[in-house]
């Protein structure tokens, strides 16, 4: 069937999302020994939850990645699809859970640890998804399905490792049709058939301050300007190429300032000393550690102390009311 759009838009899912019902979890993980029977119970648990906890993807997923990659696709006048390692490739307008479901490194990960026991990779976590959901949300699927559009994947590097079995299956004319925007070390997680479809973005990018952002938003950013500055969409691979090269060599890296690393504790200090100044707004008070006090912090280590400086400062309150 030829689709109905000349360009599909591609994004991954966000560890921050909106909390509504119950937030399912892989609780089973860490004694399984087989993911095709973890990935069957998963089905099992995200098809018991009612429709009323039930959210629309694009709604689900917060943080500037998926803004990002939201607004490009209505400015394209696309359809928006989110790979999810919960869910496999999901349309935005698709229902689903609320959930808690990473490959993403971390100790207190259970995938990422129940893959680590098992001896296996992000890629096998994928196909037992797709086994157990159905072929209708491969990525796989999705590309060879649509077959005249130009299909725009903008995803970390933890994601093309989590996509690479729907990728390496890809025919020589389908590959034609892909653009991966990602960063420099996620174009490493690639086959080198495939290495040449990454679209050449690199830190200079940082250098166009409506481009700037952090490291987490990176494809999505580069996606914006391929599409907004570039109109790469409507190019050849290989024009396309040419034309991000170009960009990039027109601009250089920012210099970084030398950021200092802190504990916990005196990030946590700052944050209650600098609460009311700055309205406990999150934006301002990361600004104000990162330009102001030249503290590193990055956003997911920040979001815990934030809310952790909340919790204290509602105490004093308690105490002193």
């Amino acid at each position: 069937m030829n689709p109905v759009h000349d360009v599909i838009v591609i994004t991954s899912c966000t560890s921050r999302k909106k909390k509504v019902g119950t937030v399912l979890q892989l609780e089973t993980a860490h004694d399984t020994d087989s993911l095709s029977n973890l990935a069957h119970q998963w089905w099992q648990k995200v098809q018991a939850i009612p429709e009323s906890d039930l959210l629309a993807a694009s709604d689900l997923y917060a943080g500037r990645s998926i803004s990002e990659a939201k607004q490009t696709a209505s400015t394209l006048s696309s359809p928006l699809y989110i790979v999810s390692a919960g869910h496999g490739v999901l349309r935005a307008d698709e229902l689903v859970p609320a959930y808690d479901v990473t490959v993403s490194p971390a100790p207190d990960n259970k995938l990422h640890c129940c893959l680590l026991r098992l001896g296996k990779s992000p890629a096998d976590w994928w196909q037992a998804l797709i086994e157990a959901f159905g072929p209708q949300r491969s990525l796989a699927e999705l590309i060879t399905g649509s077959t005249h559009a130009i299909v725009l994947l903008a995803v970390p590097s933890v994601y093309l490792r989590l996509l690479e079995p729907d990728l390496v299956c890809l025919s020589d004319t389908d590959i034609q049709r892909l653009r991966v925007l990602t960063s420099c070390h996620g174009a490493t997680r690639l086959a080198p058939r495939l290495q040449h479809l990454v679209m050449p973005y690199d830190e200079r990018l940082e250098g166009l301050p409506t481009y700037a952002g952090t490291r987490s938003d990176f494809p999505q950013r580069a996606l914006r300007h391929f599409t907004t500055v570039l109109q790469g969409h409507e190019l050849s691979l290989e024009s396309a190429r040419e034309q991000v090269l170009q960009a990039m060599s027109a601009l250089r890296k920012p210099v970084l300032p030398d950021r200092q690393r802190k504990t916990d504790d005196d990030i946590v200090s700052l944050l209650c000393q600098n609460w009311e100044r700055l309205q406990g707004s999150s934006t301002a008070l990361l600004r104000y550690l990162r330009d102001d006090a030249l503290i590193a912090c990055e956003q997911s280590r920040f979001r815990t102390l934030h809310r952790r400086a909340l919790s204290e400062l509602n105490k004093d309150l308690d105490h002193h009311g």
